[in-house]
């Protein structure tokens, strides 16, 4: 009897380990660096720029880019998503709507993207620190936080959504963005390694373990709901087309904040609404309807 007690302890101790091996090899895959020099330069979009360097506020060294706007003192903050970085077509096709907008602008490669240092991505938990350095590097130079807005893409929307309560920014603009994290990978897990979804609590759990990352933490829905009682402007751009963050989430930013602007596209793919003919008409008027008013030096 003792020896089939101690046989079936084993045999669950090794379905166990291997259960949470599982889910650490795909912590590994999924937070891994992915560090790259950029495909293209905002001169790509007609706009001169010089390249800065700036510390997220837990330390780590960001590489960024800064677009001028003669005698302005507004400046945007625009965030990359999930494996991108700073010369992404959607970003170097938006830098320009800010700048006619009379925006200064300031690009960053978030933590162990493109060109910033960093060990591991965190999914929109410790990247928060990375905007809230950003927006430090822009007060030291003189930028006051009611003239500067920021806006994000897909893990970079749920990423300013998350830093902006507490900072008295402007205004906040997410672009398929997801509101909860945990929601989003119990589908997204078996979609991108294949496993079935036995495994997501695992993968959760191990994340969790993992030091200074906890996946439940990220749930911008609930910043949402304070962005809405500090009278935080919000505007949710997303699609039904999105094929990796369901429109669910754009609905639960909605739910969390009653009076954000929402743009719902149809059949666009993901972070593709810059490719929309009314994007940049649509972005200038939530801007000038937000109330970030042009103050010249």
């Amino acid at each position: 009897m003792r020896r089939v007690l101690r046989a079936a302890l084993i045999l669950l101790g090794s379905l166990a380990a291997g259960y949470m091996g599982i889910g650490l090899l795909v912590v590994f895959r999924m937070t891994a660096a992915r560090r790259r020099m950029p495909e293209a330069t905002p001169t790509n979009a007609g706009l001169d720029y010089e390249g800065v360097g700036l510390t997220s506020t837990d330390g780590v060294r960001l590489s960024g880019w800064w677009v001028p706007a003669e005698d302005s003192r507004r400046a945007a903050i625009l965030v990359h998503g999930w494996g991108g970085d700073k010369s992404n077509e959607h970003i170097l096709k938006t830098a320009p709507v800010y700048h006619r907008e009379g925006y200064n602008v300031l690009v960053i490669d978030l933590k162990a993207h493109g060109e910033s240092v960093g060990g591991r991505r965190t999914l929109g938990y410790r990247e928060t620190r990375d905007v809230l350095g950003a927006l430090l590097w822009l007060e030291k130079r003189g930028y006051r936080p009611e003239d500067i807005v920021l806006h994000g893409w897909s893990m970079g929307g749920t990423t300013v959504v998350r830093a902006a309560p507490g900072t008295g920014v402007a205004a906040v603009v997410e672009e398929a963005g997801y509101a909860d994290l945990p929601r989003l990978l119990e589908s997204a897990i078996p979609r991108i390694t294949g496993l079935p979804r036995f495994f997501v609590p695992g993968v959760l759990l191990v994340g969790r373990l993992w030091p200074d990352f906890d996946p439940w933490s990220v749930q911008p829905g609930r910043q949402a709901s304070e962005l809405w009682k500090e009278d935080m402007p919000l505007f949710v751009i997303h699609s039904t087309g999105d094929g990796i963050i369901p429109i669910e989430h754009a609905e639960m930013f909605a739910a969390a904040h009653p009076g954000a602007r929402v743009w719902i596209l149809e059949g666009y793919d993901h972070v593709e609404a810059f490719t929309h003919p009314e994007y940049e008409e649509r972005l200038r008027s939530f801007l000038q309807e937000s109330g970030v008013k042009d103050r010249r030096r």
